[in-house]
């Protein structure tokens, strides 16, 4: 059994028509850092979120955007059980976003919930 702060396979989103899907048919929420991209997951309303992360080239060098990935991926897998259940994030920096991992970690938090109260409001009869 994986240990509940643990990043799994399972819980990474790695394939472009996952990426694609995810952001052309579900929601969205922006701050002065990040850009959250949010779907349900098909099938798997039950299943803990899952992440994917796109940094753009235009981010930095490869220390920078590789930085950037070991902030969002730390603050999710800290964060993955308080998130609602069966939804699907990318995640991305905003552009000219000046970041630390205090600032990442408070910006997954608010920008997630926002985009998933969106689509919820979307889902609503």
């Amino acid at each position: 059994m994986n240990h509940p702060l643990s990043f799994p396979k399972s819980a990474r989103i790695v394939k472009s028509d996952d990426f694609t899907v995810i952001i052309r048919h579900g929601e969205y929420a922006a701050d002065d850092v990040l850009v959250v991209n949010v779907r349900w997951a098909l099938g798997a309303q039950n299943s803990p979120a899952k992440l994917g992360i796109s940094i753009p080239k235009k981010t930095g060098n490869a220390v920078v955007r590789n930085r950037w990935k070991r902030w969002i991926r730390e603050s999710f897998r800290t964060q993955r059980e308080g998130l609602p259940h069966g939804v699907e994030l990318i995640v991305r920096p905003k552009r000219d976003a000046q970041g630390s991992f205090a600032t990442v970690d408070k910006s997954i938090r608010n920008t997630v919930t926002r985009a998933v109260r969106k689509l919820k409001k979307a889902f609503e009869p």
